[in-house]
């Protein structure tokens, strides 16, 4: 055996495809958006550094808030350029090896991890937030000054942390695909060796089991809002709930329904109402349901929670956070909260196995 055949590349897949299209596309706006994360965020450590150096939790109150921020900022630099690199990889990379191919992923896993660790739950708030604030902003200036909180360096910060961890983890997916002869738009494999579970049927079984949970969650979460928002002390003193007034009910009444609302919707992840329309939605009835009507934002909601539910979780370990006073008269404060992290998972799950029994065939691969 010669020298170059020990040290010749082996691909990961003898019959991996070329990207498509689309996931030439995917990757080119993922490479953009890291790459210009990567420019600012190494402009912005230049200028952060000692005595001046604002407090790290202008940008997050997550599990890095007691981080000093001239370490933070070269923490997100440092996890720009390695997601960089994997955009790159993806988009660049031709026939990669075995090896190639798990550092690329393990790099995606890892900017992921710290996308977990930056991002806190201000995104998922200001979403809870949003849709009360706009109608409440009509007739009040008082809430029409709070809307200042959309443009504020730190939730454009997680925003921009976010849309980038999701676009490369979407890129990630198509790249594994592909990179196995799998179909890298709905991920069969052509010699139709897919696992059991994924099949119609069987999503059918265990998506419905995670939708009930997914909904069970934030139905929770829900009630001990509204009930604050109804001047109710559950789970809460009284002290502080008679103290909700005007400005301050945003909070319960806007996340408290952005919660049940979409705890409802969840239901319809396995319900026949969540495929075709129902016959009340005049001009819609008995029409299909979009999939991605269904997926994009239920995904979007499993997203923004799970880095929500961990922070929640580490400040309440920390003795922080929105619990006041004894806990078991305030357990409403904090603990429908800690379940967050299972929503996600659930949510995800639940669409997922939605996605799985509506693909259809595909105008990729033809299979299906």
């Amino acid at each position: 055996m010669s020298t170059h055949d020990l040290t010749r590349r082996t691909p990961a897949h003898p019959s991996a495809p070329p990207p498509g299209r689309r996931s030439r596309r995917l990757a080119g706006v993922t490479v953009a958006w890291w790459a210009a994360g990567t420019a600012a965020v190494v402009a912005a450590r230049t200028v952060v550094g000692g005595a001046a150096a604002p407090d790290a939790t202008a940008l997050s109150d997550g599990l890095l808030r007691d981080v000093p921020a001239q370490h933070l900022a070269t923490g997100v630099a440092a996890l720009a350029v390695l997601g960089l690199l994997a955009a790159a990889s993806m988009l660049w990379g031709r026939r990669p090896s075995r090896g190639v191919r798990a550092a690329t992923l393990a790099a995606v896993a890892l900017v992921g991890a710290g996308a977990l660790l930056l991002v806190d739950a201000t995104v998922l708030a200001g979403l809870g937030y949003l849709p009360a604030m706009a109608v409440m902003s009509l007739f009040s200036a008082e809430v029409r000054g709070r809307l200042d909180v959309y443009v504020q360096p730190g939730f454009l910060f997680q925003v921009v942390v976010l849309v980038g961890t999701v676009l490369l983890a979407v890129a990630a997916v198509r790249y594994a695909r592909r990179t196995v002869a799998a179909c890298e738009r709905c991920g069969r494999r052509p010699d139709g060796a897919d696992p059991a579970w994924t099949a119609p049927a069987a999503a059918a079984r265990w998506g419905r089991t995670a939708a009930l949970v997914a909904a069970a969650i934030p139905a929770f979460y829900a009630v001990t809002r509204l009930a604050w928002a109804l001047g109710i002390p559950l789970g809460f003193d009284r002290v502080h709930v008679e103290q909700l007034q005007g400005i301050q009910l945003i909070g319960p009444v806007g996340l408290g329904t952005f919660a049940l609302l979409g705890a409802v919707l969840t239901l319809g992840l396995y319900q026949r109402w969540g495929e075709v329309f129902p016959r009340w939605m005049l001009g819609l009835a008995g029409r299909r349901v979009p999939v991605g009507l269904a997926v994009v934002p239920a995904s979007l909601v499993a997203v923004v929670v799970m880095p929500a539910g961990i922070s929640m979780i580490g400040m309440f370990a920390d003795g922080a956070g929105p619990l006041t006073g004894d806990l078991a008269t305030n357990w409403a404060a904090i603990v429908p909260e800690l379940f967050w992290p299972l929503w996600s998972v659930a949510l995800g799950a639940a669409t997922y196995a939605y996605w799985l029994r509506r693909r259809g065939i595909c105008r990729t691969c033809g299979r299906g």
